[in-house]
């Protein structure tokens, strides 16, 4: 197998539609970034972690967050997500991605470190989990993958999301897909961020649960 390189790769922008700002929205004295940065420090997988945001200079503030964590920065375009990932992986020699969006400060760091261990075990292209909760996945890609994507995708929505292309095509590449624990597979339940609605939800629950760098699912 041999030593890689595995870098978490966050995806980030100041300048969301539905809920501008977003990611530097407080849930106690933390912004939600953050959240996800300190949580991310729990990880026994991953070598590091970039910050992929884009060159606007709004977005410088979200450079500073990441420099104050010691996590490495690449800033690209704003919309083609795919090439900034790409780009960013390319910048800092990565093995594997792990793709972890902003949005998500709940990610599960213990079921990403699954999923890493799964797709260096196995020689897999793109390992994902499946019914799992909406917040708290990632995905986990090989640079080899994601490549081939960067260099064949063409439809807008593939360079956006970043990992289509390869989901689409299990033709091309070694895909798996694994079942998350039984609590886990809730359909109807949102832990994300991406609306007003979204962020009442997570005021309520840190004001249940408090601290939540420390939350488990």
């Amino acid at each position: 197998m041999g030593i890689k390189n595995v870098y978490g790769i966050i995806q980030a922008r100041v300048g969301s539609k539905r809920l501008p700002g977003k990611v530097l929205l407080k849930l106690g004295d933390k912004t939600v970034l953050e959240i996800l940065l300190i949580r991310l420090k729990a990880s026994k997988t991953l070598s590091g972690v970039i910050l992929a945001t884009t060159v606007n200079p709004r977005d410088d503030v979200l450079v500073e967050i990441a420099k104050k964590y010691g996590v490495f920065v690449y800033r690209g375009a704003e919309f083609d997500v795919l090439d900034r990932f790409y780009k960013a992986a390319q910048k800092y020699n990565v093995d594997v991605i792990v793709r972890i969006t902003a949005d998500n400060p709940l990610t599960d760091v213990q079921l990403m470190d699954k999923q890493v261990r799964i797709l260096l075990e196995k020689n897999y292209d793109y390992v994902a989990p499946k019914n799992l909760i909406l917040g708290l996945g990632s995905e986990t890609v090989s640079f080899t993958a994601l490549q081939i994507a960067w260099k064949n995708a063409t439809k807008q929505y593939q360079r956006e999301h970043v990992t289509p292309y390869i989901y689409e095509n299990p033709d091309q590449f070694k895909i798996y897909y694994y079942e998350v624990p039984e609590k886990l597979r809730r359909n109807g339940i949102r832990l994300t961020i991406d609306t007003p609605e979204d962020y009442k939800l997570f005021m309520e629950i840190y004001r249940r649960l408090g601290d939540l760098t420390k939350v488990t699912i």
